[in-house]
């Protein structure tokens, strides 16, 4: 992940828009791609869904599908997303890495995204850490 940081910009009510921008590699976006894919068929594949983990399916599959379409493109892309995309593309990552360290043997898929997927736990958690308290405090616009 590079050039990764925090853009607020005011919305068309004047509320304070908060979007992480960041750069992401091929290996990068293939690997979250793959993982974020993987995960959403592990957890929603064979269960009763409440309608908090209909809205989550939904999330992980547009983020899913938005990697997706990244990675068909070559070189360095430039990434923009709003906290709540962000925070659901750590959870994926975070839980496709904590469940191939903990089980006993990985696919060869698996074991191919597994470090860059890693790689990106780190300056995510970050970057999600940011986008957060921006979101939370953001700047207050003066009045007109």
């Amino acid at each position: 992940m590079e050039h990764a940081r925090i853009d607020i910009t005011p919305g068309l009510d004047g509320e304070a828009v908060v979007l992480a921008v960041f750069d992401l590699g091929e290996e990068e976006i293939s690997a979250s791609a793959y993982a974020v894919q993987i995960i959403t068929t592990e957890r929603y594949r064979n269960v009763e869904m409440s309608i908090d983990d209909v809205l989550e399916f939904r999330e992980l599959t547009a983020l899913a599908d938005e990697l997706a379409d990244h990675s068909i493109q070559q070189g360095m892309r430039t990434i923009v997303m709003r906290p709540s995309r962000l925070n659901a593309w750590r959870d994926a990552l975070t839980h496709f890495v904590e469940s191939r360290d903990d089980a006993e043997w990985t696919r060869e898929d698996d074991r191919k995204s597994l470090p860059a997927a890693r790689a990106l736990l780190w300056p995510l958690g970050d970057l999600c850490a940011d986008a957060m308290r921006a979101a939370l405090n953001p700047p207050t616009s003066k009045p007109l």
